[in-house]
């Protein structure tokens, strides 16, 4: 092979590697990442005192878990935690008891699905016993429950990514 025809070769080489590297990239930078955290509370990281402090509360005992419902700005949001019975059928270490597990957002303001801008990073999951809502969920653990008949947003799911629900023994469809 000529020399003049190894050096074209070589700049193809680099070319294409260079466009596989910012293609990935510049698709990554235009489809923003779904952020598992509802004002700080992040499932599986935060306990009640976090939740406390997030909705402007204090905890009545040591023990108590805030659930809720509780009205705050933009809805209503409800938590769900890592008891120790819950924490025992999931196999979940006893470090995780305690901690907010699910996070329910319900939006005051009607929410359509056309207005989330959903990327590629969710995908529709639909429950096999439920025909009036659907779900768009992403790895990272935020996920959407929609009306099937009006596509509007009912409610914003925070939950253990899909990494974190692997390491315990959970089975589930959609969500929690």
């Amino acid at each position: 092979m000529s020399a003049k025809k190894q050096t074209i070769l070589s700049r193809s080489v680099v070319a294409v590697g260079l466009l596989m590297l910012l293609i990935p990239a510049r698709m990554a930078a235009s489809e923003p990442a779904a952020k598992n955290s509802w004002r700080g509370i992040t499932p599986l990281h935060s306990s009640a005192e976090d939740v406390a402090r997030a909705i402007g509360t204090e905890l009545e005992s040591g023990d108590a878990l805030l659930t809720g419902p509780y009205k705050v700005e933009g809805g209503e949001v409800t938590f769900s935690y890592l008891t120790p019975s819950i924490a025992k059928i999931y196999r979940a270490s006893r470090s995780m008891i305690g901690k907010v597990f699910t996070i329910y957002f319900k939006p005051g303001e009607a929410m359509l699905r056309a207005d989330l801008g959903l990327g590629s990073g969710f995908k529709r999951c639909v429950e096999e016993n439920d025909r009036t809502v659907y779900y768009y969920v992403s790895d990272a653990g935020v996920a959407y429950r929609l009306r099937r008949d009006s596509d509007r947003v009912e409610t914003v799911i925070y939950q253990p990514s899909r990494v974190e629900v692997r390491s315990l023994a959970v089975v589930t469809e959609c969500v929690f």
